[in-house]
């Protein structure tokens, strides 16, 4: 294994601030390779969880003779906001996620992201490890955007129940998955979890995944059980269902509940007087990929998402 330095930030009243690589395999392989990102934000727990795992998991591996090609992880990209307890940049509160394929001469997270792009090219398949961008927690999914160069068949490796494969949006040119597929890199991101805490369950899933691909893509020497068919899903299978009054949020499902049209899915009750001001009724058959995590809700606020097949 090969730690080393992506990026160093001096700080005048404490330590450098890191964003730290671990390499396994041969450097200059010719064989497969592959990169794998983590915590972009200072609430992406889960991910930092799982990447961190990872590097010990692969460790091992190292040890044991079974790395093939070269693997590289980054668990923590914002290592700033993981240590100021924030979720974006602390000092201008921007997103690092949205600063791709950065500028070596421009802000400091612009360069960073610069920085770590310039690590990154090159690579045959890339991995983003997510978190959601809003107040929700959702059953693990790959996130793949359609660029013209994604890969919809390597992804079905990882063996997760839930492939959302949809065209982008213009506010994503700026992101990480959709600037590293135009330089040629099969890139994917997988989204999961409820940002600020760990779920075990979920995070295993992750990391099992992460596993089956590396030893499905030639990269890891290491039998693994096959994993679920993947449903491709893209945004006419989803149905969100928002809050139309805000109040206390009680869910009576959890993810990956299957639902019947006319279940009722949970109450928003008002905070003062604790009388219901509204029953959330699934307006179609489906699973629940998602749901809002927070025990208040504002009004149109999407409260869950069913995943139906037409």
């Amino acid at each position: 294994m090969k730690r080393f330095d992506i990026v160093t930030l001096e700080s005048p009243n404490r330590a450098p601030l890191r964003i730290e690589g671990f390499l396994f395999g041969e450097e200059n392989s010719k064989g497969a390779s592959i990169a794998i990102v983590g915590a972009m934000s200072g609430d992406h727990i889960n991910q930092l969880y799982v990447a961190s795992g990872l590097v010990e998991y692969l460790r091992i591996k190292e040890e044991e003779g079974k790395i093939i090609g070269k693997i590289l992880i980054i668990p923590a990209v914002n290592a700033y906001a993981l240590n100021m307890g924030e979720k974006n940049w602390p000092l201008d509160k921007t997103d690092l996620n949205m600063m791709f394929p950065g500028y070596h001469q421009g802000e400091t997270t612009q360069r960073i992201a610069a920085r770590l792009f310039d690590t990154l090219k090159g690579y045959k398949y890339g991995v983003i490890l997510e978190g959601r961008r809003d107040q929700g927690m959702c059953l693990p999914y790959v996130k793949l955007i359609k660029s013209g160069y994604e890969d919809l068949e390597c992804v079905k490796d990882l063996g997760i129940s839930f492939i959302h494969y949809r065209p982008y949006e213009p506010i994503e040119t700026a992101m990480l998955q959709y600037n590293w597929q135009l330089w040629e890199t099969k890139a994917f991101s997988i989204v999961f979890g409820k940002n600020g805490a760990i779920d075990h369950n979920d995070s295993d899933e992750v990391h099992t995944s992460l596993v089956r691909f590396l030893s499905k893509r030639g990269l890891l020497e290491h039998t693994v059980f096959e994993g679920r068919t993947s449903n491709i899903i893209d945004p006419h299978n989803m149905t969100l269902l928002k809050a139309s009054r805000a109040g206390i949020f009680i869910s009576k499902i959890r993810c990956d509940t299957h639902v019947e049209k006319g279940e009722k899915l949970g109450k928003i009750i008002d905070a003062l007087t604790g009388k219901r001001v509204e029953d959330i009724i699934a307006p179609c058959e489906g699973i629940v990929t998602c749901q809002y995590s927070h025990p208040l809700i504002f009004q149109n606020s999407i409260a869950f998402r069913i995943a139906s097949i037409e």
